[in-house]
C-alpha cells in the first residue's frame, strides 16, 4: 500500500475530528448531550490515536526492510503527521473534558484517553529517535569475538539464561562480574 494513500487516510481523519471539535463548540443542548458529545470525541480521539500507531508500525517494518527510498524525507514527513496527530488530540483531549465538566456526568475512558494524549509526545520523540537510528553506520562484526564466544558456549562457559534474568529482576547487571 503507498504511504502517500495511508497519509492522506490519516489526513482526512485528522481533519474530520478538527472540523467535528469546531462545529460542536456552541452547539451543546443541555448536560446529556455534553455529555454524549464529551463521549464521541473521546471514542474517536481514540481511534485517531490508534491509526497513527498502525501507521508508524507499517512505516517502521517499511523502513527495516529497506523498503523506503528517501528514509530523511519520509521521515520528516511522517514526523509531521505524527506531530499533528498530537496537536489535534491534544485539542480533542481539552474539548472532551470541557464538555465532561460542563455535563458534570462522567464520560468513559476519558482519563484514559487523558493520560495517551500526555504520552503521546514523548512516544512520537522516541519513534523519530529510532527511525533517526536507521542511518547511523553500524559498527564492523568482530569475527574473533564471535569465534572466541562459540567455542566457549560449546565448552559450556555460559551462563544459563534463567540466572542472567533473576539478576536483572534483581537489578543487578547483564554481565555477571
Amino acid at each position: 500500500m503507498p504511504t502517500d494513500l495511508l497519509d492522506r487516510l490519516q489526513e482526512n481523519k485528522l481533519r474530520g475530528l478538527e472540523e467535528f471539535i469546531d462545529s460542536e463548540k456552541a452547539a451543546v443542548g443541555g448536560a446529556d448531550q455534553a455529555a454524549a458529545i464529551a463521549d464521541f470525541i473521546v471514542d474517536e480521539g481514540i481511534g485517531v490515536r490508534q491509526g497513527l500507531l498502525r501507521l508508524w508500525d507499517y512505516r517502521w517494518t517499511m523502513a527495516l526492510a529497506g523498503e523506503i527510498g528517501d528514509r530523511r524525507k519520509e521521515g520528516a514527513n511522517l514526523r509531521s503527521l505524527l506531530e499533528r496527530g498530537g496537536r489535534v488530540l491534544a485539542r480533542g483531549e481539552a474539548a472532551a473534558r470541557s464538555y465532561a465538566d460542563l455535563s458534570g456526568q462522567e464520560v468513559a475512558r476519558l482519563s484514559q484517553f487523558e493520560e495517551q494524549v500526555r504520552a503521546f509526545p514523548v512516544w512520537v520523540e522516541e519513534c523519530m529517535a529510532r527511525w533517526e537510528l536507521l542511518d547511523r553506520p553500524r559498527k564492523p562484526l568482530d569475527r574473533e569475538r564471535v569465534a572466541r564466544s562459540q567455542a566457549a558456549y560449546e565448552r559450556g562457559e555460559c551462563e544459563d539464561a534463567a540466572e542472567i534474568i533473576a539478576r536483572l529482576e534483581q537489578g543487578g547487571p547483564l554481565l555477571k562480574e
